[in-house]
């Protein structure tokens, strides 16, 4: 799949300076790709401070305990989404911490996470290589990705020059909100409807 999506791109890069090339403008062109670089490698250098940060901040939190405290209270929630994880399972650690990095709007941080918690939903799954009801939560929940504070948003909003990068709050919240609800409720939907057939 990648192969074919980096030829494609290779493709079009060079069918690119060919028009170039016809129109006579090759340096224009070129002129235009080094400004789009330069701004790109601008942009991540102010980015990746922030995004340090944060990363740092959860590492931080994670060492002095804050995500026992924080399973502890999201556990009544998780109890109830995973009924079948025993108490003291690594997965809702792993569960906990990468839902605390969504919350914040760390989705870089949370992908690695996520894929602690699913390999830890793996080692406990009935039927290996299936989709597990604990997987298939979990999935919806990290899909549709609750964010209080979207944090990375707000950065590269900020850094493209938004005069308001934090008005995204509320609508990314509400947006978020709907689509994991929505997809918990469509996975019960199923569960429900296979049981029932």
């Amino acid at each position: 799949m990648f192969a074919i999506i980096n030829k494609l791109w290779l493709a079009l890069f060079f069918l690119g300076y060919l028009v170039a090339g016809a129109t006579g403008r090759v340096e224009e062109t070129t002129m235009a790709l080094l400004r789009s670089m330069e701004g790109s490698v601008k942009f991540s250098i102010g980015i990746i401070g922030f995004l340090a940060f944060w990363s740092g901040i959860l590492r931080i939190a994670e060492e002095a305990g804050m995500t026992r405290w924080l399973g502890r209270v999201l556990h009544p929630l998780l109890a109830r989404l995973f009924p079948r994880l025993p108490k003291g399972s690594p997965a809702l650690g792993c569960i906990t911490l990468s839902l605390a990095a969504n919350l914040l709007g760390l989705s870089h941080a949370a992908t690695p996470l996520g894929i602690k918690a699913m390999y830890e939903l793996e080692k406990i799954n009935p039927t290996p290589g299936e989709i597990s009801d604990e997987i298939a939560v979990y999935l919806g929940l990290i899909l549709g990705g609750i964010s209080l504070i979207p944090s990375t948003i707000i950065a590269v909003r900020a850094q493209a020059g938004s005069q308001s990068p934090s008005s995204i709050i509320f609508p990314m919240f509400l947006a978020t909100l709907v689509g994991t609800g929505v997809a918990l409720l469509v996975h019960f939907i199923i569960k429900k409807t296979r049981k029932a057939g």
